[in-house]
């Protein structure tokens, strides 16, 4: 039987249930309607979280264990090479935002599922040592949770093998959505489809910021998801993916007809941006020396929930976002190199002061 949690962070939710018949939701609100409930949940979120108290904010989709190995260059096809490092490090698109989230300074939550194995067990004890609520969590006993293998190469490269497994029950009926209005954003990735439109309907509906990362490689409805987020951030490959182009201006365009905020990382030429009805906007990459990339995107991701739920802007938000992920790209060693907020806002001052160019 079901478990639904009274609170998005009090009430454990560790679900072992059957399924539930789907909950049916508006995918058409208008953006005006969306920004006049922005405008009132700015308020509401103050008066929840108090000035200068800690911001609330539930990250919904993949967690995965990567198993990263060093190496001088990344092989080519049917090439060897010899692994000069080792580590184990939790991973995945939302529960790496998350860990940004706590990292940053704000009160994260995981919502999604596991397999009943042993590299689950290991997911969520990362997650709590990452200081990450895991009540919201469904523990399906006979599927093997994700794991992906990482290469990560001494110029930043990477290559990722990825196992998802079939079967974690996508059903989101589960999910503690009434608890949504009490948060101050939520964020979703594209690797479970049901939940994301689920959550992001429910934040929508709420007036609080619902932040999609979508990503390539994943369901190929991801575009029902973008149509329920109020900000849709696209990797490169993902934007190029989801609306077939590989212009990032042209694919900005056709997803500002789904989404009232729409953004695409590109790596090393920085961040372009495009609010419904307005020009495209850009933003340069920080000049930082790229050790480790892997995870970059999920802290970029998370701590522009991050910025929103704090109430920036969206070009404040970027900005923001954008430090993070450089600071991340500078170090390695998986979440351990996830920075906080301190150093965030010290890159900011520094790149104020002209310290950077």
């Amino acid at each position: 039987m079901g478990l639904i949690a009274s609170s998005a962070f009090a009430t454990p939710l560790i679900a072992r249930s059957a399924r539930k018949p789907s909950r049916t939701y508006d995918m058409n609100e208008p953006a005006a309607r969306y920004a006049k409930k922005r405008m009132i949940s700015r308020m509401s979120a103050a008066n929840r979280a108090g000035d200068g108290m800690t911001v609330q904010i539930a990250c919904i989709g993949g967690a995965v264990l990567d198993l990263v190995y060093g190496v001088d260059r990344l092989p080519g096809e049917d090439g060897k090479t010899r692994a000069l490092s080792y580590f184990e490090t939790g991973g995945g698109m939302a529960a790496n935002a998350a860990v940004t989230i706590a990292r940053l300074g704000g009160s994260a939550a995981w919502w999604g599922r596991l397999g009943g194995d042993d590299k689950g067990a290991r997911v969520l004890e990362g997650l709590k040592q990452d200081q990450v609520n895991i009540d919201t969590v469904r523990i399906v006993d006979d599927a093997i949770s994700s794991h992906s293998l990482v290469l990560s190469d001494r110029a930043g490269n990477r290559a990722i093998v990825l196992y998802r497994s079939d079967a974690l029950d996508p059903d989101p009926a589960w999910l503690p959505l009434h608890a949504v209005a009490t948060l101050n954003a939520v964020l979703a990735d594209n690797r479970w489809i049901e939940g994301a439109v689920a959550t992001l309907s429910a934040a929508r509906q709420a007036g609080i910021p619902a932040v999609l990362d979508a990503d390539a490689g994943a369901d190929p409805r991801t575009v029902e998801a973008v149509r329920c987020a109020s900000h849709a951030v696209f990797s490169e490959p993902g934007l190029a993916e989801i609306y077939n182009t590989n212009d990032p201006a042209e694919g900005l365009r056709r997803a500002a007809a789904d989404a009232p905020f729409v953004a695409v990382t590109l790596g090393s030429r920085g961040v372009r941006w495009l609010k419904r009805g307005g020009e495209i906007q850009s933003l340069p990459a920080f000049p930082v020396r790229a050790i480790e990339t892997v995870g970059a995107g999920d802290v970029f991701h998370g701590a522009f929930a991050f910025a929103l739920a704090n109430s920036m802007s969206e070009e404040e938000g970027l900005r923001f976002s954008a430090a993070a992920a450089a600071l991340k790209c500078a170090s390695e060693g998986g979440r351990i190199s996830f920075p906080d907020r301190v150093a965030v806002d010290r890159l900011l001052r520094d790149l104020q002061k002209g310290n950077l160019y």
